[in-house]
C-alpha cells in the first residue's frame, strides 16, 4: 500500500509551490485514500456576511505552515493513513439546491470508495448534503457540532435550505441519531425567546457559558459518553471560537471557545468511530492578518491526527446501510 507523501519542507520551503491541504499531493481518486480533504467553496446559503466560498483556498495556503507530526498523539499523520487533497467539489454560486445535490453525489462516490472526508467550507449549509451522503454508508450518525449557533431553524427568510437550517433538515431526513447529537459552544443574542427550544428538546446542548464554568474535561467526557460506539460526524463552525481567535467569519459572537478548548474537544474523538468531519464558515474577506485561516489549518491537522489514531477502527464503521427515510 502506497502512502501519499507531502512536500518535504526541508527541501521546498513552506512558502513555495502550489498550495494544497497540508502540502499533501492532489489525488482525486478516493480509492487510493483512507481520508480525503475536500474543499466545498460555497456560501450562497449564508444569511449575513459572506465570503466563506473563499475559505478552502485560504485555508490551503495557511496549512502550508503546519508540520506533520502530532506531539500529543505521537503520530505522523501521512505515515498512518493514506491522506491527500481531493480538490474541490463542483458548486454553482447561483443555485443552492443544485449545488447541494452535487455535493451529495460527489461525497457519496467518495464514501462508496471506502474513503472518509474532512470537508472545508464554505458556509454551514454544506453539512446537510454531506450528511445525506455519509448516512447512506453508515446509517444515521451521532453528531458533535461546535458552533455559536444551533443551526436548527425551520426556515430563514422563508427558505428551508440555508446555513441556519442544516440540522433541522438532517433531522427530518433521519440522518441523525437525535439522542447522540451534541451541540457545544452555543451562545449569543437570539432573534426570539424560543430560538434554543427546538435544540434543547431534541439534542444535548451545552452552552459556552457552561463550558467556561464547568471546564473542558468534564464536557469532553460527557460528549464521549453521549456518542458512545455510534458512528460520529464532527462539524466545526469556526464561529464556535471566540472572535479573538477567529475574527474571519460571517456571524461572530463574543464569549466563545478558545483554541485550546477546541483542541481538547477534537482530541476527545480518539477511540470514537469518527466517520467524517467538516470545518466551515471561514471567511477570508472578514479576516485579520489571516488569523482565522491559520487557526482553521491547525484544527484540520488536529482532526487528521484523530483519523490517524483511529485508523484501525475504519472497517468496522464504513459499511453499506439503507438510505435513511424522511421522518
Amino acid at each position: 500500500m502506497d502512502f501519499p507523501k507531502p512536500v518535504d519542507s526541508m527541501v521546498y520551503p513552506r512558502h513555495g509551490n502550489i498550495a494544497t491541504f497540508m502540502r499533501m499531493p492532489h489525488i482525486s481518486d478516493p480509492r487510493q485514500l483512507d481520508v480525503a480533504y475536500v474543499g466545498v467553496p460555497f456560501d450562497t446559503s449564508a444569511g449575513y456576511r459572506v465570503g466563506a466560498r473563499l475559505g478552502p483556498r485560504a485555508v490551503r495556503a495557511a496549512s502550508s505552515a503546519v508540520r506533520l507530526h502530532h506531539p500529543v498523539h505521537d503520530v505522523t499523520v501521512h505515515e498512518c493513513i493514506r491522506i491527500a487533497d481531493y480538490g474541490d467539489v463542483l458548486t454553482t454560486p447561483f443555485e443552492i439546491e443544485k449545488t447541494y445535490d452535487s455535493i451529495t453525489r460527489e461525497f457519496d462516490a467518495i464514501y462508496a470508495a471506502g474513503c472518509r472526508t474532512i470537508a472545508v467550507g464554505g458556509d454551514h449549509g454544506i453539512t446537510y448534503p454531506i450528511l445525506r451522503a455519509v448516512a447512506k454508508h453508515t446509517g444515521p450518525v451521532a453528531v458533535v457540532q461546535i458552533d455559536a449557533h444551533t443551526d436548527t431553524h425551520d426556515t430563514q427568510f422563508g427558505y428551508r435550505l440555508t446555513h441556519a437550517t442544516p440540522f433541522r433538515r438532517a433531522h427530518e431526513d433521519g440522518l441523525l441519531v437525535p439522542a447522540k447529537v451534541v451541540q457545544l459552544g452555543i451562545r449569543g443574542s437570539l432573534f426570539y425567546p424560543d430560538d434554543l427550544a427546538w435544540s434543547r428538546k431534541h439534542y444535548h446542548l451545552v452552552t459556552a457559558d457552561e463550558i467556561h464554568r464547568r471546564g473542558i474535561d468534564p464536557v469532553v467526557e460527557e460528549m464521549r459518553a453521549t456518542v458512545g460506539d455510534a458512528p460520529v460526524y464532527l462539524t466545526f463552525d469556526i464561529d464556535g471560537l471566540d472572535p479573538m481567535c477567529a475574527p474571519g467569519t460571517g456571524v461572530p459572537e463574543i464569549g466563545g471557545l478558545t483554541t485550546w478548548q477546541a483542541m481538547q474537544i477534537i482530541r476527545g474523538f480518539a477511540g470514537l468511530q469518527l466517520v467524517g468531519a467538516d470545518l466551515v464558515e471561514v471567511s477570508p474577506p472578514c479576516d485579520t492578518n489571516d488569523v482565522t485561516s491559520i487557526v482553521a489549518a491547525q484544527l484540520l491537522f488536529e482532526i487528521a491526527a484523530v483519523f490517524a489514531v483511529n485508523h484501525g477502527r475504519r472497517q468496522a464503521v464504513l459499511k453499506p446501510a439503507a438510505q435513511p427515510r424522511r421522518a
